[in-house]
């Protein structure tokens, strides 16, 4: 089953370049084992999340045992924040499709 990894922090405005820069360069080539996709997301109120779809909770728990300290964490934690961990059991997905025309299909 697919996993939800959920990392937030509270960063302050001026120091978002520090989220964002780190995030845009490990991202730019092979996201890792188990990564399916990943997310950096930016809310009211000066959160800051970095969302990440895992194949499995083996591949994220291999993955948070292979390093002294998780790169969201990390990322978040250096730019001022204190990153708040949630983890979610992927039950079901939906994806938007599209027609030669552009528009989605109908169900």
């Amino acid at each position: 089953m697919r996993v939800l990894s959920f990392v937030s922090a509270s960063v302050s405005p001026d120091r978002r370049d520090e989220v964002i820069r780190p995030y845009t360069e490990a991202v730019g080539g092979d996201l890792g084992p188990g990564v399916r996709q990943t997310f950096l997301l930016a809310g009211e109120d000066n959160m800051m999340a970095i969302a990440t779809v895992w194949d499995s909770r083996e591949a994220l728990e291999s993955y948070i045992d292979s390093v002294e300290e998780p790169f969201a964490r990390r990322v978040l934690r250096a730019a001022g924040g204190e990153p708040e961990v949630r983890f979610f059991d992927i039950h079901a997905e939906g994806q938007s499709g599209s027609t030669a025309s552009g528009a989605a299909p109908k169900p």
